[in-house]
């Protein structure tokens, strides 16, 4: 298999095969994000593809799942990600489900029908790094979209039928607007249910624009405690489906909660016990995490 540079995928993905069909990211201007900034955005070879799912096609033939590489490969074209998709039919032809990592402005370059034709292909379940509907703190942080972006585009996912996997980041809009990140985008997902949501506590890492906000004191990270009381009010707010998932295992988070939202007030129990069973040294703390 051919991976270029560090390769990530989300948690949920640890059993299921990966395909590099992209290198680094195609928009890499995210304040807070290091992952691809010693890579230039770029398709994989046909030939580097093929030769892959050829390898897949002989370690297993009940293949069913499968993820894209890399950052957000559904920026490819339509007629592209189904040429991608006849062949991972071709090679794995149990394969069920494709997806990746997709962005706002990748969903913004296709058309309602153009994503009813990638659904009917396989794509589903898009992993999407809304981190924010809180306008100031997108801009602020370069994420290329707005709030009114996430709505109109999340729109036509739904009514293409594609689930989606929603990452927010606790913490990304500082403290002061803390709570009105929470707010606004709870309010984003219970518009558009996500399938999952997935909370992830900011990371300051190494020659980041937002090193050097945190530098300049633009941007002061949250304590873990009000990390925490974020999260609840996250949680507070939402309102999903019984079956969508609250998957907050992420390494980075100070309790690792993970739940269907059948079970929302048994999880806010547990995110409430941590806060209150903390020493005001553990409360005021600001962990510097790093690495991914």
């Amino acid at each position: 298999m051919h991976y270029t540079g560090q390769t990530f995928r989300p948690p949920r993905e640890a059993y299921s095969p990966l395909l590099e069909v992209t290198v680094g990211c195609s928009h890499n201007k995210c304040t807070y994000c290091s992952m691809y900034k010693d890579v230039s955005f770029r398709p994989a070879p046909k030939e580097q593809i093929l030769a892959d799912l050829q390898e897949l096609s002989q370690f297993s033939d009940r293949i069913d799942r499968i993820f894209l590489l890399n950052g957000d490969p559904f920026i490819l074209d339509t007629k592209y990600l189904l040429t991608l998709a006849d062949w991972i039919h071709d090679y794995l032809p149990h394969v069920e489900t494709i997806t990746c990592y997709a962005s706002i402005f990748d969903i913004k370059n296709k058309t309602v029908d153009d994503l009813k034709r990638l659904r009917k292909a396989g794509y589903d379940q898009l992993y999407i790094g809304i981190e924010t509907a809180h306008d100031p703190t997108l801009k602020r942080i370069k994420k290329g979209c707005t709030q009114e972006d996430e709505y109109r585009e999340l729109a036509k996912l739904e009514e293409a039928n594609i689930d989606w996997i929603c990452m927010v980041m606790t913490g990304i809009a500082g403290k002061e607007d803390s709570f009105i990140h929470a707010e606004e985008t709870a309010a984003l997902l219970n518009k558009h249910q996500p399938r999952s949501v997935a909370p992830l506590t900011t990371s300051v890492h190494p020659g980041t624009e937002l090193e050097l906000e945190m530098m300049r004191g633009e941007y002061i990270p949250l304590t873990e405690g009000d990390i925490l009381l974020e999260e609840i009010h996250l949680l507070e707010h939402l309102e999903l489906n019984d079956r969508a998932l609250f998957f907050g295992g992420h390494a980075y988070n100070m309790a690792p909660i993970i739940g269907r939202f059948s079970e929302k007030e048994e999880m806010l129990e547990k995110l409430r016990a941590t806060y209150d069973n903390m020493s005001e040294a553990q409360l005021n703390a600001r962990l510097r995490r790093t690495g991914y």
